[in-house]
C-alpha cells in the first residue's frame, strides 16, 4: 500500500501532478498498474496517508529540518518523498507503530533504487519517533514568530498565500478558511430532476444504508455519507445523479436559466454547470458546452450519455476567441474560467503551493476568455462569471473591470439565493463563498445583463 501512497506523493509533489486523477488511476478502476481494485479499507489508509502528507508537506518539511542536516530542497526527491510520508506516519497516525514506519520507508527507499540512502532515512525518522508526536506538533510553531509564518507551518500553506489572505479578509476569516481546509465534509451531489426526483434519489440511497441529508442552498443539492464507491451507489449509473458541490451550483442558481433558452458553457469540463442548465431546460433549448481541447470534452461526452443528457452539443473552442456562427444566438453564457483555485484546497491540497504563482497570470486569460464569450450573448442576455477562488484580483477587481470595459451591467442576484446567502454584495450582482464561512467550497459568481443597444 505504501508504494502506490509514495506514487501519488512524489507524482503530485514532484511531478505537480493532479491528486485526484493519481488517486483514481492508482486505486480505483483503470489502475494504472492493471491490478486488483483496492478495497475500502485499503483507500481509506492509502488515502489519509497520501493526501495527508500532500497537505501537511510545509509543516513536515519544518520537523524533518530538525533532524536533518541536508536543507529538505537538496534531498533527493525519492528521500524527500519517503521522509515526508514517514514524519507524516510518526506525527499524525498514531495507530501505526513508529517502528514499523521507519522500516517501511526504508524498504520503499530501497524499492526506488537509492539504497545508500537507506541509512540516512532510517536515522532521520528513528530520531524523529523518540519524541512524543504531540509534543513535537506543538514545538513547530511555538515561540516568537510573526503570525504568517506561524499560520503559514500550522495549515501549511505559503507564506504569501496566507499574506494576501490577510489582507483580504483579515486574520481571523483567514484562521477559519485555513482550518476548514482539514474538515471532512459529506459527499453533495446534485439530483438530475429529468430522470429522477429528489425524493426517489433518497430513497434509493437511504436503503443502500447511505446517510442522506438535504442541502443548504439548493432543491436539488443533497449531502451524503458513510458508502464506499459513489459510481457503486444506486442511481449513479442511471443518471439519476451526479457529484457536484453546492457552490458550484449556486451560478446556475442564479443565471435565470428557463426551457427553451440557448445556453452557452464556454470552460465547461468537467460539465458541472452544463448538466445542471441542461436540467432545467427539461429537454427544451440547447446547451452548447465548450473546451479548449478534445480531451477536456471527452468527460462530458461520458455524462451526457449516463445523464441522458441528449440536449447538449460540444464544441472544442478556445473561449478567448469570438466565434461567429455563434454570435447574438446566447440567451445565457457561462464563463467558470480557469483560476487559482483557493477556494477548494480542501479537495485538492496541491492547489496551494502555485496558486499564487498562477494567480499572476490568470486576470488576463480571464479577461480575454469573457471578451470572446460576450460576443455570442443576446442583447439583453445573461453573463455568469464565476470561479472556484478566493482571490479578490480574480473576483471582485474582475466583475468591476467587465462593468467598465464591456457592454454588461451588474443585476441583483437577491431573487434567486435563500435568504442566509443575500447581503450587500449580493444586490451587487456578486456573491463569494469563503470555505469556513459559508457552507461549501470557495467560489465566486458575478452576473450581469448585456445591453440592448451595445454591440461588440
Amino acid at each position: 500500500m505504501r508504494t502506490i501512497a509514495f506514487d501519488i506523493v512524489y507524482g503530485v509533489l514532484e511531478q505537480e501532478r493532479h491528486s485526484d486523477e493519481l488517486f483514481h488511476s492508482l486505486t480505483g478502476e483503470g489502475r494504472e498498474d492493471n491490478r486488483k481494485e483496492c478495497s475500502r479499507q485499503e483507500r481509506s489508509f492509502l488515502r489519509r496517508l497520501s493526501y495527508g502528507t500532500i497537505e501537511r508537506a510545509i509543516f513536515l518539511d519544518a520537523v524533518i529540518g530538525r533532524y536533518a542536516k541536508l536543507p529538505v530542497r537538496k534531498m533527493k526527491p525519492v528521500v524527500r518523498t519517503a521522509l515526508r510520508m514517514g514524519a507524516y506516519e510518526i506525527l499524525f497516525m498514531d495507530a501505526v507503530p513508529a517502528a514499523a514506519t521507519c522500516n517501511e520507508m526504508v524498504s520503499l527507499v530501497r524499492k526506488k533504487k537509492c539504497g545508500n540512502l537507506c541509512g540516512f532515512v532510517n536515522g532521520v525518522l528513528r530520531n524523529m519517533a523518540r519524541e512524543p508526536a504531540a509534543e513535537l506538533r506543538e514545538s513547530v510553531t511555538a515561540g516568537a514568530m510573526p503570525e504568517c509564518r506561524r499560520l503559514s507551518l500550522l495549515y501549511s500553506v505559503p507564506e504569501e498565500l496566507v499574506h494576501m489572505l490577510i489582507q483580504a479578509y483579515g486574520k481571523r476569516t483567514v484562521k477559519k478558511m485555513l482550518a476548514s481546509f482539514y474538515e471532512e465534509r459529506p459527499v453533495t451531489i446534485r439530483v438530475q430532476t429529468m430522470n429522477a426526483s429528489r425524493e426517489q434519489v433518497r430513497e434509493e440511497l437511504m436503503r443502500a444504508g447511505v446517510t442522506v441529508k438535504d442541502g443548504l442552498y439548493t432543491h436539488t443539492g443533497l449531502f451524503i455519507d458513510h458508502f464506499d464507491r459513489v459510481e457503486k451507489l444506486p442511481g449513479f449509473a442511471e443518471g439519476h445523479f451526479t457529484v457536484q458541490d453546492e457552490s458550484s451550483m449556486l451560478p446556475v442558481l442564479v443565471s435565470g436559466v428557463e426551457p427553451g433558452h440557448t445556453v452557452i458553457d464556454v470552460c465547461s469540463s468537467p460539465g458541472g454547470k452544463t448538466f445542471h442548465a441542461a436540467d432545467i431546460l427539461q429537454g427544451r433549448g440547447l446547451v452548447s458546452a465548450r473546451d479548449i481541447s478534445s480531451r477536456k470534452l471527452k468527460r462530458i461526452m461520458e455524462n451526457a450519455a449516463r445523464l441522458r443528457a441528449e440536449h447538449v452539443q460540444v464544441k472544442v473552442w478556445d473561449a478567448s476567441v469570438p466565434d461567429e456562427e455563434w454570435r447574438e444566438r446566447a440567451d445565457v453564457v457561462f464563463a467558470d474560467v480557469p483560476c487559482s483555485g483557493i477556494g477548494v484546497i480542501g479537495k485538492k491540497p496541491e492547489i496551494k503551493y502555485h496558486a499564487m504563482k498562477h494567480a499572476a497570470d490568470l486576470p488576463e486569460i480571464q479577461k480575454r476568455i469573457v471578451t470572446g464569450a460576450v460576443t455570442a450573448l443576446k442583447p439583453g442576455g445573461t453573463l455568469i462569471y464565476s470561479t472556484c477562488t478566493v482571490h479578490p484580483r480574480e473576483n471582485e477587481e474582475m466583475a468591476e473591470w467587465i462593468e467598465k470595459n464591456l457592454p454588461l451591467q451588474p443585476v441583483s442576484l437577491d431573487a434567486y439565493l435563500p435568504e442566509t446567502l443575500r447581503n450587500g454584495m449580493t444586490r451587487l450582482g456578486m456573491l463569494q463563498i469563503l470555505p469556513g464561512i459559508q457552507h461549501g467550497d470557495g467560489f465566486f459568481v458575478a452576473k450581469f445583463k448585456k445591453s440592448e443597444d451595445r454591440k461588440i
